[in-house]
């Protein structure tokens, strides 16, 4: 199990931030708890600027990978914070990261009464029907004289607060277990089986069953991913060491949650080309995590040429590059090549600066990777005639065109320089 736990304030130091520690410690065999901030987040407003609204999304991707939510609140006269109540409002404006999410409420106070007036605050806010979360009742954790009960290293040593947050803690952990498998999705995830097992597709060059088709996604090279036609993330492909990161939480998602608020205006703009049609393919080379990536987006079309979607294909050029600069398409007498001419690669436009289409990571201050000038090829003469007279595979240039300087396609990327 794995659980975000939100410091619900946005002072320096705080008691309840200390519970927190104190919990992720103590129970690491019971679950694994993400501690979150929320002196980070900007003043809840619709007039926010949404490129400073990243601290917010991010908050929102560790909810949504995560199995359950801890809250743990003070109290200041009688109420939480006016950071939590901020924060809540953020992840329930225009959001249903909370719809559905297990939620336990924690607290410590000075007080005698620890935090229990914000304790009762917090529940009807989350009770509400835009935040919608799933909370655990009956259960209290109400920790006062917080001064008195922490030792200078942290750790909770009053017995009767330890034993009553072991009590309650279990219980969420079981409750939380309940929502994790209800959900019939998430099971066939688990063992990575479709919906339906013996269901086949008819395509006009061939059958394959659900299974197969599946299969096939998840061995492509490249991970995938849809934005469908009502902007919606719709898929991935369950592939190890994925590049971007997903989880099914994301399922169902605009493109604008579930990328970083500075990559949504060039996200937007690559999805509206596709929709007027004034593009199909758009290509983005860039470094991520060490290595060369290569990432397409097609606009996705019936065989009417109707909008379907945004689809992505991502994944590291590596050993493509290296097969090239060692030489691999040298000389034809030693490639096996096939004597009929290959067809001439679309041209495909670069992308717009920022990050993917649908499976943006929450890095998106790489820049482009500069196109490579390709190794000069060693070739007989009849082999460059010939070469001359067709068009060249590695830039996508049109056979057609009228000067060959203004299709000079990047080597890397097929996009036109124009």
């Amino acid at each position: 199990m794995k659980f975000v736990a939100i410091v619900g304030t946005n002072a320096d130091f705080s008691y309840n931030r200390i519970l927190l520690q104190f919990m992720k410690k103590h129970f690491w065999r019971m679950a694994e708890i993400e501690i979150a901030e929320i002196k980070d987040l900007p003043a809840f407003s619709k007039d926010v600027p949404f490129e400073e609204t990243t601290p917010v999304w991010k908050l929102k991707q560790q909810i949504n990978a995560a199995d359950g939510v801890i809250f743990s609140t003070p109290e200041y006269d009688h109420a939480v914070p006016a950071a939590m109540k901020s924060a809540v409002e953020w992840l329930s404006y225009q959001s249903k990261v909370l719809h559905g999410k297990p939620a336990m409420i924690v607290g410590v106070s000075y007080g005698r009464q620890a935090s229990a007036r914000a304790q009762q605050q917090m529940r009807k806010m989350l009770l509400s029907p835009d935040c919608n979360a799933n909370l655990l009742s009956g259960n209290e954790v109400l920790i006062g004289n917080a001064a008195k009960v922490f030792s200078k290293d942290g750790r909770l040593i009053d017995q009767a607060y330890v034993d009553n947050l072991e009590k309650c803690f279990t219980n969420f952990v079981e409750y939380a277990e309940l929502f994790k498998n209800a959900s019939r999705g998430e099971q066939l995830m688990s063992v990575k089986r479709p919906m339906i097992e013996d269901a086949y597709v008819s395509f006009p060059t061939g059958r394959l069953s659900l299974r197969e088709v599946q299969a096939i996604f998840n061995t492509i090279p490249f991970e995938i991913d849809l934005i469908d036609a009502d902007d919606r993330f719709a898929y991935y492909s369950d592939k190890p060491n994925r590049e971007h990161v997903r989880n099914v939480n994301q399922l169902g998602e605009t493109y604008s949650e579930c990328h970083p608020p500075k990559a949504v205006p060039a996200v937007k703009a690559i999805i509206d080309s596709f929709k007027n049609g004034t593009k199909d393919v758009v290509a983005r080379p860039l470094m991520m995590n060490g290595h060369r990536v290569l990432i397409r987006y097609y606009a996705l079309r019936d065989v009417d040429g109707h909008y379907l979607g945004t689809i992505e294909f991502t994944g590291s050029v590596d050993d493509i590059l290296n097969l090239a600069e060692n030489g691999a398409w040298n000389a034809d007498a030693t490639s096996s090549a096939s004597h009929g001419h290959a067809a001439p690669a679309p041209v495909e436009e670069p992308a717009p600066a920022m990050d993917a289409t649908t499976g943006a990571s929450e890095d998106t201050d790489e820049e482009p990777a500069a196109p490579s000038e390709p190794a000069a090829p060693v070739m007989s003469a009849a082999a460059q005639r010939a070469e001359q007279a067709e068009t060249d595979a590695s830039t996508g240039a049109s056979e057609a065109a009228d000067d060959p300087e203004e299709t000079d396609a990047d080597a890397m990327t097929g996009a036109s320089e124009n």
